[in-house]
This record gives structure tokens, C-alpha cells and sequence, in this order.
């Protein structure tokens, strides 16, 4: 598989689409959800598998530890933090899963979260909370949003003198927008609640800097808008919470601090976080070695330049369907990356997304939030103005 030549490295939607290996008869308008893995990246990724299928025990014994360590370090200074408080996992559920788990909540202690996470944490959490005994308090947000001193305040009216964690997305799943979080973690920590923070969406799509942002968790996903394959995930855990913490697998990591254990415990790390996580049983870390090279990639062309001509497409794309219906936008500019909702009339909101694909090839979420239809547009490097425009076109036909 070859990818064109990086000559001048130009990172418009013509040059970069021939690097990505989407369906080019589908209208792609859905990175959001489960990302899409340009070539080059593709490649390294098969670069790892072929040298662990060329000798296995070599590789998952003794090699891949210092692989994932040189992988973690260049994630870690991506982020900037320490290699040693981040660990990967397969996706962001995964982590959160892990640090549900690990937190102490007794009964009648209270999570304050929003109306807008994601699904499957919002299941576990509620799980968690009735099994548990703790209460799990969903601050409802109201669309659209008008600013951030207002929304700060409706959060924050939710909260109590039992409220020891906050649970909240960077980015939103279901609407794209960009919360206040640096505001809401300040606040937590004036209030001595710590902060769980569901990043999903966020590294490679808006800056992030973790030590500056300083959560007590952080979960983000690569495997999206820093376009690594499928699978590729990671869990950071203030230094301060490590000492207790426990894997959900606990396999030849974990174990160092009982005697029967301490002579087989498998110790490549000085970090007891990062060898209890990062060994889960036989499993193809393949994919996580590729992060070096995603952020190579992105590197190479200028992403904050694909990042602007993205935020540009989508509050276009965005101003010029609320023309068409006439209804309110969600949330102010400042709110949005490379991803949005926008409100929408249609019937029957499954039948509508079906019609979109099966009879004008675009491929685009449609969802129903406070009663509302809703599409969510997301765009990466390889979508052009010409993908806007026929979105534009297709809706005007069908309003």
C-alpha cells in the first residue's frame, strides 16, 4: 500500500484525501465517531504486527516493553505530562470503567455530572451508583447554551457539600461542544472535589496540556482525531492517585507487594501504575505503537492549519443550515472545533439517517436530544467545501 509522495506537504482536502483509505463514493461527514486512520499511519501499524508475527515471543517478552515505553513518552510529550502517569487502553469506556472502580464512594456520597455524557459511561455510573449507594446527580443542560459564566453556574447549582467527584465531557459527544473545563476543574479544586475528566474527543482536536489543565483523571482517545487505528486509547492518573489504584485484569504486572508473587511479577517499569496496566494478558499492542507516528503525520502537515480550515467548514456549514431552518444554534462559535450538531426537523430521525445514506451516499449521524432531531456534522483534513456544499444541497431537498 503507497501513499503519494510528501513533496511540498500540502495539507488541503485534495491532497490529503488520497491519504486516507475511505470509501470514495461515500460523502464521509462522520469522523466523529470512530475516526479514520490515514495510510501512513496504516502502515506503521502493519509495520508492528509483521514484527510480532515474525517471532511473537521475542516481541510480547521482552521488545514491546520498551516499545510502548518509547510510544507513552512521545504521547506524554504531546501532552505534556510524564510518560509514567499515562497507561493505554482499547477506549475511553475502558478507562473509564477503571477508574469507577478504583474511586472511593461511599453511600451517600454524590458524582455531579451533565445531561450530555456519553452513553456508556453514563450507564456504568448509574450501575455503579445503585450498587454502590453513592448518588450520581445529572446537571441538565439547557440548548442552546449562551455562555460560560452562565452554564458554570446552572453546574455548579447541582452541587453539595457530599459531592466528591466530578464526572464531565471536554468535548461532548452528542452535541460537539467544547465545555468550560479548565473553569470547572479550577472550581473543583477550590472545593476539594476531584475531577474525572471524559477527554474522548479531545487530544489532536483542540490543545490539550494536562499538566497545565491539571485533573485528578483525564481519559482521551487517539484512535479519532489523532487518526491512529482502531483501538488506541489512554487513561491519565494524577501521580497522588496512583499508590491504591487497581487494573480490572490483574495478570503478570501485578502482584510485586505479596511474597508468594514478588519473584514473578514482571517489573519493565519503575512505575507500579504502568506495570500493573500495561501487561492484561496476550493481546496485539500493535496499535498503540503507532502513536509516534500519528503525531508525526499530523507534524508533517501543519494540523493546526487543517484544524482552523475545519472550525471554518463547520460554523459555515453549520450558519448556512439554521438559515434553512430557521431554528436557534446550540452553543456560541468559541464552543466548537471540527464537530457539531445542529437541529434539524424530519419524522422519523433512523429513517432519515438511512434515506441520507442509502440514497445521497452521506454518511452522518442523526440524534434526538431534549426531543430535538439533530445532525452532527464532524470534519477532518480530507473533507473539502464540496462535501459541505452537497450536505447543503442534499438538506434542501429534503426540508
Amino acid at each position: 500500500m503507497n501513499c503519494p509522495i510528501l513533496d511540498d506537504m500540502k495539507n488541503d482536502s485534495q491532497s490529503l484525501r488520497p491519504l486516507f483509505q475511505l470509501d470514495p463514493e461515500i460523502t464521509f461527514l462522520n469522523h466523529g465517531s470512530y475516526g479514520a486512520c490515514p495510510i501512513p499511519v496504516f502502515e506503521d501499524y502493519q509495520k508492528w504486527q509483521l514484527a510480532l508475527e515474525a517471532q511473537p515471543v521475542k516481541f510480547m517478552a521482552e521488545k514491546v516493553y520498551d516499545y510502548l515505553e518509547q510510544s507513552r513518552q512521545a504521547l506524554g510529550d504531546y501532552l505534556n505530562c510524564s510518560k509514567d502517569d499515562l497507561i493505554y487502553v482499547p477506549n475511553p469506556t475502558h478507562a473509564v470503567a477503571n477508574v469507577i472502580n478504583n474511586v472511593d464512594l461511599q453511600p451517600g456520597d454524590e458524582v455531579l455530572t451533565t445531561s450530555l455524557e456519553y452513553g456508556s459511561c453514563d450507564r456504568m455510573w448509574t450501575y455503579q451508583s445503585e450498587q454502590r449507594g453513592f448518588k450520581y446527580i445529572k446537571s441538565k443542560v439547557i440548548l442552546p447554551v449562551v455562555d460560560k459564566d452562565s452554564f458554570c453556574e446552572a453546574f455548579w447549582s447541582r452541587s453539595s457539600d457530599k459531592t466528591k467527584f466530578v464526572f464531565i465531557s471536554h468535548i461532548t459527544s452528542s452535541t460537539g461542544m467544547i465545555l468550560p473545563i479548565p473553569e470547572i476543574v479550577a472550581e473543583a479544586k477550590k472545593r476539594g472535589i476531584q475531577t474525572i475528566i471524559d477527554g474522548a474527543h479531545v487530544p489532536a482536536h483542540i490543545a490539550l496540556d494536562i499538566t497545565d489543565l491539571d485533573p485528578d483523571y483525564y481519559v482521551g482517545a487517539c484512535h479519532k482525531w489523532l487518526c491512529c487505528p482502531k483501538g488506541v486509547s489512554f487513561l491519565y492518573v494524577k501521580k497522588q492517585h496512583q499508590a491504591g489504584i487497581q487494573p480490572q485484569i490483574m495478570s503478570w504486572g501485578w502482584g510485586e507487594e505479596y511474597e508468594e508473587f514478588k519473584s514473578t511479577t514482571q517489573l519493565y517499569s519503575d512505575s507500579r501504575f504502568v506495570n500493573i496496566f500495561q501487561w492484561q494478558g496476550t493481546r496485539d499492542m500493535s496499535a498503540f505503537l503507532t502513536v509516534p507516528a500519528a503525531i508525526q503525520f499530523q507534524e508533517d502537515y501543519d494540523w493546526d492549519s487543517v484544524r482552523e480550515r475545519c472550525q471554518r467548514m463547520i460554523i459555515e456549514t453549520r450558519d448556512q443550515i439554521t438559515v434553512l431552518t430557521d431554528l436557534p444554534k446550540i452553543c456560541p462559535d468559541d464552543w466548537l472545533g471540527q464537530m457539531t450538531t445542529i437541529l434539524f426537523p424530519m419524522d422519523d430521525p433512523k429513517q432519515f439517517k438511512n434515506m441520507l445514506y442509502d440514497q445521497y451516499n452521506i454518511e452522518i449521524p442523526v440524534l434526538t436530544d431534549q426531543s430535538h432531531p439533530m445532525i452532527r456534522v464532524s470534519y477532518q483534513g480530507y473533507n473539502s467545501d464540496t462535501d459541505a456544499d452537497y450536505l447543503i444541497e442534499t438538506l434542501k431537498k429534503l426540508i
